[in-house]
């Protein structure tokens, strides 16, 4: 099975008019100059390259930064947040991007809501209203947040609750002209709510409201609460409807509890790594969101929950997961020291990197472990070291398990300072519960031989003789071919995402999905190409082909369908009749046909036809992807390719009736496959083509 640690959101995959008015130019053959055709129910049109549908509120294409005072003033009042908006502004924690005032439980009356059922904040702490207290932090430069439940107010569960009033308290919220709002699960689950339905119902409501606000939905409900759930119901199980309905959600427990105790860096430890499960999840515009950073909080006894070494340890480790970096305690108290590392820049660069790529786990040593994130920048890492343990400790940092080669400089982010550059690895001593943190540039290092650049789209590979041939989507959309002849050949476009494509006798095949949405074919008969030809469809994904030209798509019911060479659609379903997420793969080997898909869960489901033409049911062979799956059959096997959630690249082989089991792809190191990949097979071998985080496209024979 694969790791269950990290999905990177792929660069989104647009076609203007200005690139389909340059292909004219150019005197391409073009795929999407016909009507759609409306086989498929009118739905709306998800992102290629695997990716759905995501939440985009247009408000946190990077982490939101910012304060909430749930750990740090417990009670909260006007003047109180009056007095942390003007510390943000003067201490230049604004300046450096915590720009969020955030307003949590406990805010409201005795009496949440007036005789009109409007919430109405507690008139002795909040004497101004809120109107004038978000006007008040307006005028600062930064934005202000609020609090609600899911649940109904019971008055004992929560102090706020929106059940039965999603709508009118989200209009509300805009009235009083909030910028985001957290939504907690406290009454939710205390009146057994189901949390996807729940939150799903609040989005749609905050759609209508007439201003937009950041949600950050919070279901902090977990196994160690001993409070009745399901599955269902936890934190665990937000990654799976989070990303299409929110701009962030909480990922675990609370990171410690409202009073502060000694020990809590073990708590932040456990929140970090169950956020490590699915960054996958994580991207541009929906965030995984491991709770608050609780710097240096003092006890009741006078000592410190987290010292600054385990303080600085969470920020780095949130900047490294590109997490919301909303500060917990109350900033007046912290010492100048704490203050200046929360405004480091070269850390919270590495947390708004404009790619939104999760930091994933390449290496783990007992009490340590290797963080390595990709960066917007060809060639570029941001790595953690993290030392749990004890004592101070040497770590050994292997470039390739952060996917470089060649020379790489080395820059240390806390001490803001070059350390020179190495080959191979890097040594440094790491303090106990403490990180190095550090910003590498070398070469990407991706397997296999480089055919063509400028890729924008993941490639299509088959193999005719001894020739390896690809297609690739280049700039402005167009499709090139490479293997046929000197260089590559641009023969059309503009289309959208991934090609495929399949060989017949000496012919050549391949498909692509218009800017129409229907499936385009263009055929080689070992001489020249001829023309496009207009197959239909309605697709929401690239397509795939088996061998015999059966293709294979993502209907705009988000389920596959299926067209057969004698040009009828018909549906195969999805598991448990919910939609998958990207294109489905599909190859055929001597013993039938096998079909695999993602789930929103990320794991990986197929369908097998046998010789007589039978389909199975739909089967979880297990794993947790971030890319669509691709199928290569050679002879009576068929293998199925997937990157990892931590972005490597992993095989699960079908021999017979049964898969084998998922096994890695020890040389494709995380982060070095951009998308998901092609592949063929003839009985040399399979080949596999990439198109790596440099946008060249690379082919290598396994």
């Amino acid at each position: 099975m694969l790791p269950r640690s990290p999905r990177r959101s792929r660069r989104a995959l647009t076609i203007t008019a200005a690139a389909a008015a340059a292909a004219t130019v150019l005197g391409l053959a073009t795929p999407a100059s016909a009507a759609p055709a409306s086989l498929f129910p009118q739905q709306s049109t998800a992102a290629d390259q695997g990716a759905p549908d995501y939440y985009n509120s247009g408000l946190a294409q990077t982490p939101y930064m910012g304060w909430n005072n749930y750990f740090g003033m417990p009670t909260v009042s006007e003047a109180g947040v009056k007095g942390v908006a003007d510390y943000l502004v003067s201490s230049g924690l604004a300046k450096a991007g915590y720009k969020y005032v955030w307003i949590d439980g406990g805010w409201n009356a005795k009496d949440p809501r007036d005789a009109d059922g409007n919430l109405v904040p507690d008139p002795a702490r909040f004497p101004s209203g809120m109107d004038a207290l978000v006007k008040y932090i307006h005028d600062r430069g930064l934005l202000a947040g609020i609090y609600t439940d899911a649940g109904p107010s019971d008055g004992k569960n929560c102090a706020a609750g929106s059940q039965g009033y999603y709508g009118q308290d989200t209009k509300r919220f805009a009235s009083w002209k909030f910028d985001a709002i957290k939504v907690d699960f406290l009454c939710g689950i205390a009146n057994n709510l189901d949390p996807a339905k729940a939150y799903t119902e609040f989005s749609a409501a905050l759609q209508k409201a007439g201003r937009k606000m950041i949600l950050n939905i919070c279901n902090p409900v977990t196994d160690d609460w001993g409070v009745p759930h399901t599955p269902s119901q936890t934190a665990g199980v937000s990654y799976t409807f989070g990303p299409l309905v929110a701009d962030s959600w909480r990922t675990n427990t609370d990171v410690a509890f409202g009073t502060p105790y000694e020990g809590i860096y073990k708590d932040m430890l456990r929140n970090a790594d169950v956020n490590a499960a699915h960054p996958e999840a994580n991207g541009p515009g929906h965030w995984n969101d491991p709770d608050f950073l609780i710097p240096m909080r003092k006890t009741e006894q006078g000592t410190l929950e987290m010292n600054e070494e385990e303080s600085t340890t969470q920020l780095v480790l949130w900047a490294e997961m590109a997490s919301p970096l909303i500060i917990g305690s109350d900033p007046r108290t912290l010492p100048q020291s704490m203050i200046d590392t929360l405004k480091n820049p070269e850390i919270i660069a590495v947390d708004q990197d404009k790619l939104g790529i999760q930091g994933v786990r390449v290496a783990n040593n007992g009490s340590t472990d290797t963080y390595s994130k990709r960066l917007s920048q060809d060639g570029s890492r941001a790595v953690v070291l993290l030392n749990r343990g004890d004592a101070d400790t040497q770590m050994t940092l292997n470039f390739a398990d952060a996917g470089l080669s060649g020379k790489v400089s080395i820059r240390d982010l806390r001490a803001r300072a070059d350390r020179g550059s190495a080959t191979g690895t890097y040594t440094v001593t790491v303090p106990a519960h403490g990180t190095a943190f550090l910003k590498l540039h070398g070469t990407d290092l991706v397997p296999g031989t480089s055919v063509a650049s400028g890729a924008t789209a993941s490639p299509a590979v088959v193999r005719t003789g001894d020739k390896t041939v690809t297609f690739t989507r280049g700039p402005l959309g167009v499709l090139q071919t490479q293997g046929l002849g000197k260089g590559t050949s641009v023969i059309g476009g503009p289309f959208l995402g991934q090609p495929a494509a399949n060989v017949r006798g000496s012919d050549i095949d391949v498909y692509v999905r218009g800017l129409d949405n229907a499936v385009w074919q263009l055929t080689y008969d070992g001489k020249r190409w001829g023309a496009w030809h207009r197959l239909g469809g309605n697709l929401t994904d690239s397509p795939s082909v088996t061998a015999d030209g059966t293709l294979y798509t993502r209907g705009t019911d988000g389920k596959v369908w299926t067209r057969t060479t004698d040009g009828r659609w018909s549906s195969l379903g999805a598991p448990n009749d919910t939609q998958i997420y990207g294109r489905p793969g599909a190859a055929t080997s001597t013993t039938g046909t096998t079909v695999a898909v993602r789930t929103p869960d990320d794991g990986v489901w197929v369908r097998t036809r046998d010789g007589g033409g039978a389909w199975s049911d739909w089967t979880n062979i297990g794993g947790t992807i971030s890319s669509s799956p691709t199928l290569v059959a050679q002879g009576d096997k068929v293998s199925v390719f997937a990157l990892a959630s931590d972005y490597t690249l992993w095989q699960n082989d079908r021999n017979g009736a049964t898969f084998s089991g998922w096994f890695k792809q020890a040389k494709y190191p995380s982060g070095s496959v951009v998308g998901t990949l092609g592949g063929a097979a003839d009985a040399n071998g399979v080949w596999l083509g990439v198109r790596g985080p440099d946008d060249h496209v690379r082919v290598d024979k396994l």
